[in-house]
């Protein structure tokens, strides 16, 4: 089943982050994700590196196409509910026809991270791939203090972001592209104390790219 809410939204506008229009957005966006590593390989590895239970509730913020929803119910067998927010109207399209040929349940939420419109602890798992560094450092503030409050108690978030690479071959080709999606939050290592501040504590993190860090918070009971 797909659902796509497009009711439940706030005010959309770039100020909130990147709204990718029809030139970068949808099988565009895929096409030049995956050129840039963000292919299927590397949803797959977010996807492992999530504390994945079957039937969980996942949400999942700035979903763009929904290429980890798809990978997290891929590897669960399809026995999880995926809920999916983004400011693109063409991102979530594209994320609906992708949902019809896997044969992957999405419901999918039109609006910003920093107002979610979900009732508090909802979900067994909040995850974010490549979307702060899209936002402004206020919508990433507000939208961790949202994830505190529909996060069930001693559930997780998980923030994978561009980070401060380590070295390796594909951090000096991808140097242009970091840099430019690096935030002070990220590359200062900020994200534990502010989620902190919310109740979420720094459990785990690891490196899915040599810029690319995955950040695990649980939320303290």
């Amino acid at each position: 089943m797909l659902t796509i809410n497009r009711g439940r939204c706030v005010k959309i506008n770039h100020v909130k982050g990147n709204n990718f229009g029809w030139l970068f957005g949808g099988r565009h966006y895929d096409f030049f994700a995956t050129i840039l590593g963000f292919g299927n390989t590397y949803y797959n590895q977010v996807a492992e590196a999530l504390p994945l239970e079957n039937r969980m509730s996942v949400l999942d913020l700035g979903c763009g196409t929904e290429s980890v929803g798809i990978a997290i119910s891929r590897q669960l067998g399809g026995n999880v509910e995926i809920h999916g927010l983004d400011l693109s109207g063409t991102q979530l399209d594209y994320a609906a026809i992708k949902s019809s040929k896997s044969g992957t349940s999405l419901n999918l939420y039109r609006g910003s991270m920093d107002l979610l419109p979900f009732t508090d602890e909802s979900f067994d798992l909040v995850v974010t791939s490549v979307a702060f560094c899209e936002t402004t450092s206020e919508v990433r503030k507000g939208a961790i203090r949202e994830v505190s409050r529909v996060l069930k108690d001693n559930s997780c978030f998980a923030i994978v972001d561009c980070a401060k690479p380590i070295m390796g071959l594909d951090t000096v080709m991808m140097l242009p592209f970091f840099m430019f999606k690096e935030t002070a939050e990220s590359w200062n290592n900020h994200y534990p104390d502010i989620c902190r501040e919310n109740n979420l504590i720094l459990e785990n993190e690891i490196y899915i790219k040599s810029y690319v860090k995955c950040q695990l918070y649980r939320k303290a009971d």
